[in-house]
């Protein structure tokens, strides 16, 4: 099988691995039972998620150096490995600090270095479609509830929430790191057959920056905080999605659970569709149709009643958040060049890591200083979102600017 070809199968591969590390999306479903087992407090319990969504983002830029000199199919094994030992000896803790260490801490360093170490793999053997790749990729983490949030809430339900970690840390393990040796290295400047790059050398084309060139752009530090605000309501709607669904709409647990995959399908077909979008758009265009949208949907989870309606709200937040997920990647190659992306995506990714730290906790510590009211949160979003397009409109006019300088200095 050519290359040309094999790097599809490759691209599922990675996908299908994705999808397991993605069951940290499924962690409203498992958040109610350890409660009330435990009889732990929402804020406390909700901090696993934080950490989970946070620490995978820490190993990024390590792995994305270790690239030039280990093959992404052992990195996607030992990801897999820790990953599925984390999730599985998550099935024994008695503590809250048990929790946040072995499904926070361990599992949440096996996730970021599964999902660091086929992305940007694969997107080199994509310099064709970089946006669709990444949003492909993207889109397997995400839909990762889709999958495990019923599956978990089966077993919860025959099994028990601890028993229920076991099997699934077995699962993940034998998965990712089965597929982990359909991976190859992608070929330095790889270009499939058929087509040929933009030979661009207008004052536009991108300028390929180190990790210290970068750092020291301005534009990274306003790209950074344009995922911040892009992914902070999402992580509260995602992170609390099942007891947002039971408290406000008042539906049962197993309905709730089917939502939350819903949810996460909403989140998977953002991160395809606005990635394919940006592909044609451009990210930066693609980004304020992204604010926009987020911002009257967070403030109609205010206004709006908690019917069908509410529901669909919460949808479209899940998949705007899709689309900002899926353009770390792809923003960071527009902005910064592809040749040293793997360092520079796994910085440009604690960008979310911050804002896993943020959203999920800020709303729970709301919600109960509010008596269960999840509004003050949902407005406190929406206003960041509007924030976050003034953001994007100024990093836009300073990206533009950098390059204009770059391409003075060499003539």
């Amino acid at each position: 099988m050519r290359l040309e070809q094999k790097r599809w199968l490759m691209l599922a591969a990675t996908m299908i691995a994705n999808i397991c590390i993605g069951s940290g999306y499924a962690w409203s479903v498992f958040q109610d039972p350890l409660i009330s087992l435990y009889n732990w407090s929402p804020v406390q319990t909700s901090l696993a998620f934080t950490l989970i969504m946070g620490i995978s983002a820490l190993p990024m830029v390590v792995v994305g150096k270790i690239q030039d000199y280990v093959q992404p199919r052992y990195i996607i094994f030992t990801g897999g490995l820790i990953f599925g030992l984390g999730t599985f000896a998550t099935g024994y803790i008695a503590s809250l600090h048990q929790l946040y260490l072995l499904y926070g801490v361990v599992a949440g360093l096996g996730m970021g270095i599964v999902y660091s170490g086929g992305l940007s793999n694969m997107i080199r053997f994509f310099p064709d479609r970089k946006g669709l790749c990444s949003g492909l990729l993207a889109a397997g983490m995400g839909s990762g509830a889709l999958v495990i949030a019923p599956l978990a809430a089966v077993l919860i339900d025959s099994l028990g929430v601890l028993t229920t970690f076991k099997v699934l840390g077995i699962l993940f393990t034998i998965i990712i790191c089965g597929l982990s040796f359909l991976i190859e290295t992608a070929p330095l400047n790889f270009k499939p057959a058929m087509w040929e790059p933009t030979n661009d050398n207008t004052k536009t084309s991108p300028v390929d920056k180190d990790w210290k060139e970068m750092l020291g752009s301005p534009s990274f530090y306003f790209i950074a905080a344009m995922f911040i605000l892009g992914t902070i309501a999402g992580l509260m709607v995602i992170g609390h999605a099942s007891s947002i669904l039971q408290e406000l709409v008042g539906l049962t647990a197993k309905k709730s659970a089917v939502l939350v995959g819903v949810l996460s399908l909403a989140n998977t077909t953002g991160r395809v569709f606005w990635g394919w979008l940006s592909d044609r758009l451009g990210c930066f265009p693609t980004c304020i149709f992204l604010y926009i949208i987020v911002s009257v949907s967070m403030f109609g989870l205010i206004a709006l009643p908690r019917n069908q309606i509410f529901v669909a709200a919460m949808m479209v937040v899940g998949l705007c958040y899709g689309g900002f997920m899926s353009m770390i990647a792809s923003l960071t190659a527009e902005v910064y060049g592809t040749k040293n992306l793997p360092v520079n995506f796994g910085i440009m990714f604690l960008a979310f890591g911050v804002a896993a730290f943020i959203g999920p906790r800020l709303a729970a510590i709301i919600k109960v200083a509010n008596q269960g009211d999840y509004s003050q949160a949902f407005m406190v979003a929406g206003i960041l979102s509007i924030v976050g397009i003034a953001f994007t409109i100024i990093t836009m006019y300073i990206n533009k600017r950098e390059t204009l300088q770059h391409h003075l200095s060499e003539n």
